[in-house]
């Protein structure tokens, strides 16, 4: 059989984030784009996925709500009208996500508010197993296991069957289920992230009773937790680990949280315990103001709050006031990118803007929502391509990826490190 289908990587090749992939048949330009990411420089400027010319883009699916696969689709409603397809709580939280995103990095944007409301009305909401029909192309939906509404894609090209992950995860969680990759069933092409391509997570139940223990030993000295979570997953499935006990102290809620707890709520079908998520939000302190966030930290108490960087946000408005007591503790549960102020005090003990040393006790604990290279393993084992195309990770993070792969799996596919702007041909 001839080459069929054509691969354009937009972003995301040998980079973590700013995920970006066209799909199209050979022989015409028109095609079908997954994710259209943003990621950030040294200074926290946006950094956009290269685009494809408006006109011939079909539609674009976004496989979940973060921005560094949500942050430039936007771009192709200045001069354009595509479709697009994503479930219901990736819509709402992008709606969230997208203007937040404008309301700090406006001034380097390319669009504005306009054009990302031209995005989200355009949304045509799917869910899981459901299958659309646009020119020709036939893309299919299924559960990534990543955040509540996450989608792993098929796109259908004459047959040939290219799947995109996303961002995927195969455990389950406190939030999740993890998802059923038989229904998936056998694919041609892979485009696979790889960001935990080359290390292996712990036991999640590791993970929990590792917080858990961290939590009472502070209480017991009268100190406060300061736990900075991610707005969309990490947070909620936190409250949700914290709801399970009772402390003897206030557990505050701050920051975005809130609001993505409420989609998520409005959303129960798309998480894996809405009971115990619902106990949460009911029981903790939502904070709503600057009242509650200033009696939040002056006793001992636990305060679940975004940014989950402390890049910004109340996390950090907590750390410069609990940062410097010997009794407190941070701890981090999310990711920490490199020049972030969570990396900063984990890796140089020092408050931020200052050369004053952090003396809360601080931990990184590891709750993340990507899939090892168990997991990735198990992905590319039920889907059994004939190709993988490995995006989402860096360059040395790939290639043991790959390497990996090859001596697991009981047959031999092409594996391809995808390079941005680049295509590839099936």
């Amino acid at each position: 059989m001839g080459e069929t289908a054509v691969i354009k990587v937009l972003g995301g090749g040998e980079e973590v984030g700013r995920l970006s992939i066209l799909v199209r048949r050979m022989g015409t330009p028109e095609g079908i784009i997954v994710d259209a990411g943003v990621n950030f420089d040294d200074e926290d400027r946006p950094i956009f996925a290269a685009t494809y010319p408006p006109k011939y883009v079909k539609a674009i699916v976004l496989s979940h709500a973060h921005l560094d696969h949500t942050g430039t689709a936007p771009m192709y409603f200045i001069s354009g009208a595509p479709k697009v397809y994503a479930t219901r709580p990736t819509a709402e939280m992008s709606r969230l996500m997208l203007q937040d995103f404008l309301k700090l990095n406006g001034y380097y944007s390319p669009y504005e508010h306009r054009e990302v409301k031209a995005l989200l009305d355009a949304v045509e909401c799917v869910h899981y197993g459901q299958r659309r029909l646009v020119d020709g192309y036939e893309l299919e939906f299924y559960s990534a296991g990543h955040i509540p509404g996450s989608l792993f894609t098929v796109v259908n090209v004459d047959g040939v069957r290219v799947g995109v992950t996303g961002d995927i995860n195969t455990i389950e969680t406190k939030l999740m289920k993890p998802p059923n990759l038989d229904v998936v069933g056998k694919l041609d092409v892979l485009v696979t992230e790889a960001t935990y391509g080359a290390t292996l997570h712990p036991p999640r139940k590791r993970a929990e009773e590792r917080l858990l223990a961290i939590i009472e030993e502070v209480l017991d000295h009268k100190g406060t937790v300061l736990i900075p979570a991610f707005s969309i997953a990490r947070g909620q499935e936190i409250m949700m680990i914290l709801a399970e006990h009772d402390f003897g102290v206030p557990v505050y809620v701050d920051g975005m949280i809130r609001q993505i707890t409420e989609i998520f709520l409005e959303n129960s079908n798309y998480i894996n315990n809405p009971e115990l998520l619902r106990k949460a939000y009911e029981r903790f302190r939502i904070v709503r103001g600057w009242r509650d966030r200033n009696r939040a930290w002056k006793r001992p108490g636990i305060i679940i709050s975004s940014a989950g960087m402390l890049k910004g946000g109340p996390s950090l408005y907590y750390l410069k006031r609990l940062g410097g007591i010997p009794n407190n503790a941070v701890i981090l549960v999310s990711f920490q990118a490199p020049g972030s102020t969570g990396r900063r005090i984990v890796e140089e003990g020092l408050m931020p803007s200052s050369e004053e040393p952090v003396r809360a006790r601080v931990e990184w604990l590891d709750f993340s929502s990507h899939a090892d290279r168990k997991g990735l393993l198990e992905v590319a084992r039920k889907t059994r391509p004939e190709k993988i195309v490995i995006v989402h990770s860096e360059r040395d993070v790939a290639e043991a990826y790959a390497k990996y792969l090859l001596e697991k799996l009981r047959y031999e596919p092409e594996i391809i490190i995808a390079k941005n702007d680049e295509e590839y041909k099936f």
